[in-house]
């Protein structure tokens, strides 16, 4: 797996003009859409031809440099590069007020995920109760129905009348305060009413990426790496919004679980890849997201998707059980596999129906590689 710095998708996220490019052999990994955009003229041989220079007069890799580089038509564009050991990474600067206005776009985007999710929390936590509080109210109406019933039946002595209508009396109340409540968990759920996910043909990659750019500081935060494999584009069908809550939680989750690991063990990797299907089965887009942090132990697996059952000391319990909830309106699997020793940590799995390519699918960028160094993780 290819453990380059996934810059793209830092810089695509900030609207930044910056190129990915190989020197030998010749050719472009990859670019944002800002470069695209500002660039479409400029065609990748003609991009070699001019940092063959740079290139010649490379430093080691690491260092940096920066020139005016002639384009298409004689305009001289300024640029500043980073040597790598196969080529260069070029970045455009930009005016400040554009980096000012993009990163005020990319903080934006943090507040939507920050609100949705809190948003989609408490809607799924009224849900999930108004369920789990209708059972026993119904139950408690039945049995203070049953009791009703059998008194009804009941013969007893003419100087025991008034006591018996006493206790009928004070079981209706009960019934009917029963009920009341059963009335206002009924309108709980109209007010949190199920949402259905919107359809539209989405790259699985590229949602992958945004999740991984919105949580970049949370993870920097930690001195946690996050690696990708993601070669290639994954197109499904489905609401952006819901799988979007579904990869940060589950991400958010492998940070969590291992915030306390030692030294280099600490890494998550979003991998993806095609399965076929078998038997007329259609293939399916699989993204995995591994973590080596402390694992589920086994006397917790059969819990791991009930309500309001959490490892956490401050954990709710709802997490995984929306997205299992959203992964499953998708006609999608999720589940988790456990990590054989002396591996840590745990996988969880998200499968989704494999979609065709739109006739016209142009990605955030070409390519979305480990935004971090390290070692492949299992």
């Amino acid at each position: 797996m290819n453990t380059e710095p996934d810059n793209a998708t830092l810089l695509a996220a900030l609207g930044q003009a910056a190129l990915r490019l190989r020197m030998a052999p010749a050719g472009v990994v990859w670019r944002t859409p800002a470069w695209a955009e500002r660039h479409a003229g400029w065609p990748d041989a003609a991009l070699h031809a001019a940092l063959q220079p740079a290139w010649q007069a490379r430093g080691e890799p690491g260092s940096a440099g920066s020139g005016s580089v002639a384009a298409p038509g004689g305009t001289m564009v300024a640029l500043h590069w980073v040597v790598l050991a196969d080529g260069l990474l070029l970045h455009e600067p930009a005016p400040p007020h554009d980096t000012a206005l993009a990163l005020q776009r990319h903080l934006r985007d943090r507040e939507r995920l920050l609100f949705t999710s809190r948003s989609v929390s408490v809607g799924e936590m009224a849900s999930t109760l108004a369920h789990e509080i209708n059972q026993p109210i119904g139950t408690i109406a039945n049995v203070l129905r049953g009791v009703g019933a059998r008194l009804a039946r009941l013969a007893v002595p003419a100087h025991e009348q008034a006591a018996l209508e006493d206790l009928r009396h004070g079981l209706k109340l009960a019934l009917d305060q029963a009920q009341f409540a059963g009335r206002i968990v009924g309108r709980i759920r109209e007010y949190t009413p199920s949402r259905q996910p919107r359809r539209e043909r989405l790259d699985l990659r590229a949602l992958a990426s945004e999740c991984v750019s919105l949580l970049d500081w949370e993870f920097a935060r930690d001195g946690v790496p996050v690696q990708t494999d993601m070669p290639h584009e994954a197109w499904v069908e489905g609401d952006a919004l819901m799988l979007q809550q579904v990869i940060v939680n589950l991400m958010r989750n492998a940070l969590e679980a291992q915030r306390e690991a030692p030294g280099p063990q600490a890494r998550v990797l979003l991998r993806l890849q095609r399965v076929p299907g078998l038997a007329g089965v259609p293939d399916e887009q699989q993204l995995d997201i591994v973590d080596h942090g402390c694992g589920i132990p086994e006397d917790g697996e059969s819990r791991l998707f009930v309500p309001f059952e959490s490892s956490k000391p401050d954990g709710m319990g709802i997490g995984l059980k929306i997205c299992r909830s959203f992964v499953e309106l998708h006609q999608g699997r999720l589940w988790f596999t456990r990590h054989a020793p002396p591996d840590t940590g745990c996988s969880f799995h998200i499968a989704l129906r494999a979609a065709p390519p739109p006739p016209s699918a142009p990605g955030r960028c070409e390519r979305a590689e480990a935004r971090e160094p390290g070692p492949a993780a299992a």
